[in-house]
């Protein structure tokens, strides 16, 4: 093994580059299932936090807890553009209001949350193929440069396949 791979976990880089790839070209295809997996921890996280401030109580948190899961993953995988778009949504709006504006006034999170759900979920196809394709494309450029490719060479790679796999994705709407 050459010397370049000393320290590098290069099994773990080719996962990452194959996770990549599948983002790149099935991301909208898989995404109810990553939207049930996503709504169900962000669900699950806000009623815990907000269950133990209004009860203090980390027994009636974790019951909470586990009941808004099993909420999060059905209403995720049926209803997926709805919860994306409330998940990135809720985020776009709490990273505004804490780190921008630098208030935690939650009337103006839950608007903010509300108008970029609306806004996200109105342009869901188009915004979700171009997420996973971003996300995709820099696994696969991240681990091809890790694994000794030239960045020039690694970078004309990535753009062919992010516009095979952004073709691949918005030819069969889910």
């Amino acid at each position: 093994m050459p010397n370049y791979f000393v320290g590098v976990d290069v099994p773990a880089y080719i996962i990452a580059a194959v996770v990549g790839m599948v983002l790149c070209f099935w991301g909208l295809q898989l995404s109810r299932f990553i939207a049930s997996i996503a709504f169900a921890s962000v669900l699950g996280y806000l009623t815990y936090v907000y269950t133990f401030k209004a009860f203090a109580s980390i027994a009636l948190s974790i019951i909470f807890m586990l009941l808004a899961i099993a909420v999060g993953f059905v209403l995720g995988f049926t209803l997926f553009r709805a919860s994306l778009s409330i998940v990135f949504g809720y985020v776009i709006a709490s990273i505004l209001v804490r780190d921008v504006a630098k208030t935690k006034e939650l009337v103006l999170l839950i608007i903010l949350t509300i108008i970029f759900s609306i806004l996200i979920y109105v342009l869901s196809n188009y915004v979700l193929a171009l997420l996973f394709v971003a996300t995709g494309s820099a696994l696969v450029y991240k681990s091809l440069v890790i694994l000794g490719l030239q960045s020039t060479i690694a970078f004309l790679i990535v753009v062919v396949i992010a516009v095979a796999g952004l073709y691949n994705q918005l030819k069969r709407r889910v």
